[in-house]
């Protein structure tokens, strides 16, 4: 796959030179995943990544001057012709996509799913569901909020998410969580422990 296209503001490659240098990473790049859908904009998770400290299957794509982007492959197609930005006041990057949030329908639909009948129920308890992808019959699917690192993460998940999400949505023979859980900092339940 070719790289999608990523453009970088002056102000953006500034500020991107100006965190590597105070973090003594002078050759870091970017990394720029789509990590959620909400309120009908993409959610992003913005990361330094040093030499060597690269996500394996990452595309690479050069945005100015040596200042290089590594992207998700699931994120990729949605961040063509993207503009990567900084706030003027705090100086924190922002993207800019002109893409659709969805080039999938069912993706589109099972997103509608989990806004209109899943997140409403997780919302009262601090939590909610994203869609990242569905790939060849698997929704991948990541939890935040109180839902991250939640004891009971599994069993929302387990009996209740996934075979909603199966039972509606004949198109998918399973429902993948990619959530990192032990990096929650505030679960509805806490995990017991050992």
């Amino acid at each position: 796959m070719t790289g999608p296209r990523v453009q970088l503001t002056e102000f953006a490659r500034i500020r991107i030179e100006q965190v590597r240098a105070n973090r003594h990473q002078p050759d870091a790049a970017v990394r720029i995943a789509i990590v959620g859908r909400s309120g009908g904009a993409f959610q992003y998770q913005l990361d330094l990544v040093a030499p060597g400290e690269e996500h394996p299957g990452d595309v690479v794509v050069e945005g100015h001057e040596g200042i290089y982007f590594h992207i998700p492959l699931a994120s990729a197609p949605y961040l063509d012709n993207a503009t990567v930005d900084a706030d003027r006041l705090t100086g924190a990057l922002r993207v800019d996509s002109p893409n659709p949030l969805w080039f999938d329908p069912v993706a589109e639909q099972i997103q509608a799913f989990l806004d209109d009948e899943v997140n409403p129920r997780v919302a009262m308890h601090g939590g909610h569901i994203d869609l990242l992808d569905v790939s060849e019959g698997v929704a991948y699917i990541h939890m935040g909020g109180a839902c991250q690192g939640c004891g009971m993460a599994d069993v929302t998940l387990g009996q209740g998410v996934r075979t909603a999400l199966l039972e509606r949505f004949q198109e998918l023979s399973e429902v993948r969580d990619t959530t990192d859980h032990a990096a929650g900092t505030n679960p509805y339940y806490e995990a017991a422990k050992k």
